[in-house]
């Protein structure tokens, strides 16, 4: 089938038959359906247990490998002819597509992480509808706060704090942050420990300000002994736990008398959260102390009761199905150095196809020692900004001569390892720029005012918050560089090598 398609590709298309690029389409194709499979059998939750990956490391350089494999049975393949300097003349932007193709390849054979962690996602999405998944974590969220969790911290008392070293009096007073021993809930004092001042369980489906509204609205129906509002939560709760054959030796009557305890909510139980034979815990009566550690957080010495539920495997698993719901698999960074990593192989290649082998390795060797130079020369100048500088102007050198043999058309003798430079190198120009004049503008500032906060200034705060656009806005440029390299590179291509 692949031998009747290249022979009709041969006839009608010859750079798609050129470039191989059919069998490299379906080959990309299965092998990304085959890694959202193994991805979507990853994403298997299993709720008796905690969530662990099967697939590590190893998976992920078994499949970098598999790519190296395929992308080098295809470079033998598509080297094996080379129209630009055999066969054919080529039309004005042909090698403009041919590039593309080598991207969209390159692509393919990259893409592995992406269906997988998609496929992964899949799986533990199918297990309930968002808005079905989103109620019971709100239940398991509200259920926390009768569990076991931590406490909200006291306000400070500023006026028993000392916020910096100083001398009072002629006696010397460090720092020492003093915070009330109590908390104000709906307008009543509580103990810092009392069982209304906890704090809701978090997931991804809520944000900080919609966890906090919760946890206000469930303080709000303690205050007012809303008790039933309180049942209602246990019964949903426990009604999960059972839906997965969870264990728990609580029900909701028992469960409901070991921790309300009406209007001070300071006698109640703290229920374990795993199973007893899994957990050590200390078998001291509650105790609370109001103190804190070196970094201001509060201590409390918990006892815990015989009481236990499953709570750590269950919230466990929603907590993978909620941040399959909540977490994108395209972050910006991700993209980024997929799309860089792609660009940066296709001018490998391309370089390679256009120019010569010699050349391509003259060109390498050239860099590397031109690099090692520079380096020793940006090191003795004890400078941050001569290396990028020296790179900018020798690639602008670069550029200029080759421009200039085309246009006037000089022997091109020499400028075929320059192309291969400029290939190379054209697609850092900006992002070498931009970091440039950042790193400048940053000195600029220490020197207008010594140790200035130079991250706060409103012109580098702009620029330092923009990075991630400026690489995107490259690749745009990067493509439309080439849309024009492509052109100029033909016109090359017919000047006399003497």
């Amino acid at each position: 089938m692949f031998k009747n398609i290249q022979k009709q590709l041969l006839l009608k298309y010859p750079l798609l038959w050129n470039t191989k690029f059919i069998p490299m389409l379906i080959i990309g194709v299965v092998m990304n359906l085959i890694y959202f499979f193994i991805g979507y059998y990853d994403g298997t939750l299993v709720f008796t247990e905690n969530y662990s990956s099967q697939f590590d490391f190893t998976f992920y350089g078994f499949t970098v490998l598999i790519s190296i494999l395929i992308l080098i049975i295809w470079l033998v393949n598509y080297f094996k002819n080379n129209s630009f300097k055999r066969f054919y003349a080529k039309s004005k932007y042909a090698l403009f597509y041919e590039w593309l193709q080598i991207v969209f390849v390159l692509s393919l054979l990259c893409l592995f992480y992406f269906p997988f962690e998609i496929g992964k996602r899949a799986h533990k999405r199918s297990y309930f509808s968002e808005a079905e998944a989103k109620k019971r974590c709100e239940t398991l969220s509200n259920g926390d706060f009768f569990i076991d969790g931590n406490y909200e911290e006291p306000k400070i008392d500023s006026l028993h704090s000392v916020f910096n070293d100083t001398t009072i009096n002629g006696e010397y007073k460090a720092i020492n942050i003093t915070r009330f021993n109590y908390v104000i809930i709906e307008g009543k004092k509580f103990l810092p420990n009392a069982l209304i001042n906890r704090n809701v369980g978090e997931f991804s489906f809520f944000t900080r300000e919609e966890d906090s509204i919760r946890k206000i609205k469930l303080r709000k129906a303690l205050v007012e002994n809303k008790d039933f509002e309180v049942k209602q939560i246990m019964k949903d709760y426990l009604t999960i736990l059972k839906d997965h054959k969870l264990e728990t030796n609580l029900n909701e009557k028992l469960w409901f008398s070991l921790v309300y305890d009406y209007p001070k909510f300071e006698n109640y139980k703290f229920i374990k959260t795993k199973l007893p034979a899994n957990i050590n815990y200390h078998d001291n009566e509650i105790q609370f102390r109001n103190e804190y550690n070196a970094h201001d957080i509060a201590i409390y010495e918990k006892s815990y009761s015989q009481y236990y539920i499953q709570r750590d495997i269950l919230v466990d698993n929603y907590n993978e199905i909620s941040l399959a719901y909540t977490e994108s698999v395209f972050k910006a960074e991700g993209i980024l150095v997929f799309l860089y990593t792609v660009l940066g192989l296709s001018m490998l290649i391309f370089s390679f196809r256009i120019t010569s082998g010699k050349s391509w390795l003259i060109a390498l060797v050239g860099f590397g020692v031109f690099n090692i130079v520079l380096g020793i020369i940006a090191a003795t100048s004890r400078l941050d900004l001569v290396y990028p500088v020296l790179i900018i102007i020798s690639f602008l050198i670069i550029l200029f001569y080759f421009i200039k043999v085309v246009f006037l058309k000089e022997r091109k003798s020499k400028s075929i390892v320059f192309l291969n430079l400029i290939l190379w190198l054209f697609g850092g120009l900006i992002p070498a720029l931009y970091l440039s004049y950042m790193e400048y503008y940053k000195d600029k500032i220490n020197g207008w005012l010594e140790n200035m906060e130079y991250y706060n200034d409103p012109h580098y705060k702009f620029l330092n918050d923009n990075i991630l656009t400026m690489f995107y806005l490259n690749i745009v440029f990067i493509f439309l560089i080439m849309f024009f390299m492509s052109k100029l590179i033909r016109t090359w291509k017919g000047i006399s090598e003497e």
